[in-house]
């Protein structure tokens, strides 16, 4: 159990690194946030630089997630992990609304990955 606790929490750092990944981008472009104490090229610049080691960070602990657990397990916690993140940064650093479908449709999506994942929890209660 200790061993699977470890491949996801690398799922959870995966999924919050592809969401800082798409902070950085969106801050390349977004004239919202100011930055007065930065000069655009260099806030561009770092921007560049965070959407470049957030991704690469991202596919480090995805792929070492999947060494230790099936393959549709990583990935759909790690995208559900993303989503939510995502969503919760872009209401916190954008204002953006998250509306009564974005709840639905991230109920569904953690629904979707409990059942995809549901045989593999079979397994263990039957092994118990």
């Amino acid at each position: 159990m200790e061993s699977r606790g470890r491949y996801l929490m690398h799922c959870f750092l995966a999924g919050c690194l592809a969401s800082s990944a798409g902070i950085s981008a969106k801050l390349i472009s977004s004239p919202a946030l100011p930055t007065p104490l930065l000069a655009p090229h260099i806030r561009t610049g770092l921007c560049v630089t965070s959407l470049v080691v957030c991704n690469v960070l991202m596919w480090l602990n995805f792929t070492t997630a999947m060494q230790g657990m099936r393959t549709v397990t990583a990935t759909s916690a790690t995208t559900t992990v993303n989503f939510l993140v995502s969503g919760l940064a872009g209401q916190v650093l954008f204002g953006e609304v998250l509306s009564l479908s974005w709840w639905v449709g991230i109920s569904l999506i953690i629904s979707g990955v409990i059942l995809l994942n549901s045989d593999q929890i079979e397994e263990k209660v039957k092994a118990l």
